[in-house]
């Protein structure tokens, strides 16, 4: 037998954690906007906490690529460019159509109860208002359909450019009919897996994540300026099936 480490299990989230989860949803709702200042004395004070666990919580943030720290200068909210539009999503069709197939094989009853649940929850949540637990049971619904392809590392490559592209999502979540289709879509998607259907699915999730590119990119402002060019989103889509 295995001798356990001497690790105790925490009683609840340190500081930095809550900072995280506090800066994390003010970023995902726009309350701190793209390209916003982080300046360590102002949040620790609004948090009610020390500097160190802003401190900490802001290189967190970093590491999921939200947030920008240059020594000597400060930290700030990663501004929306078109150019990350279209290298996050560029990213995210690439893994999330590779998760979606291989899911296929081992699809059963039990993940889609459980994306059903989810699903249902995104609904009620939208319905009421609560923008919160909306896109955390959105996340839970993707992240089922990933975890069916039993790959560790796909999920892992997944969660950095998710969680950059919930920035730019919230966009294209103001509109009611448009809201109206990602829920068929959604469905499409879900139903595609448990007729066995990876192709399909894929398919189905390729166009999804494009129309939430495009959508996003329409109400952008473009800068001239910008050094990266936008990567082929269409012609990635087409490569669905590759």
């Amino acid at each position: 037998m295995t001798k356990e480490m001497g690790v105790d299990r925490p009683l609840r989230a340190t500081a930095g954690d809550q900072a995280e989860a506090a800066l994390f949803d003010a970023i995902m709702a726009g309350r701190i906007s793209p390209g916003a200042p982080l300046r360590l004395q102002e949040l620790a004070s609004q948090l009610g906490m020390s500097i160190m666990p802003v401190r900490e919580a802001l290189r967190r943030l970093e590491g999921l690529g939200l947030v920008e720290i240059v020594a000597h200068k400060g930290a700030w909210v990663r501004a929306l460019t078109l150019s990350d539009l279209h290298d996050t999503y560029f990213t995210r069709i690439n893994l999330e159509c590779l998760a979606i197939r291989a899911a296929a094989e081992r699809f059963g009853p039990e993940q889609a109860e459980a994306a059903h649940e989810a699903l249902n929850a995104h609904l009620e949540a939208r319905a009421r208002g609560d923008q919160v637990e909306a896109r955390n049971a959105h996340e839970r619904f993707h992240f089922v359909l990933y975890e069916a392809s039993g790959s560790e590392w796909l999920l892992r490559s997944i969660g950095p450019a998710w969680r950059n592209s919930e920035r730019y999502r919230v966009a294209s979540m103001r509109d009611a009919a448009n809201l109206e289709r990602r829920a068929r879509e959604h469905l499409g998607m879900l139903e595609a897996l448990e007729a066995g259907d990876g192709e399909a699915a894929a398919t189905l999730l390729a166009e999804h994540l494009r129309a939430s590119a495009d959508l996003v990119a329409d109400g952008l402002e473009v800068d001239e300026n910008e050094a990266t060019p936008p990567l082929p989103m269409v012609e990635l889509a087409g490569r669905a099936k590759a």
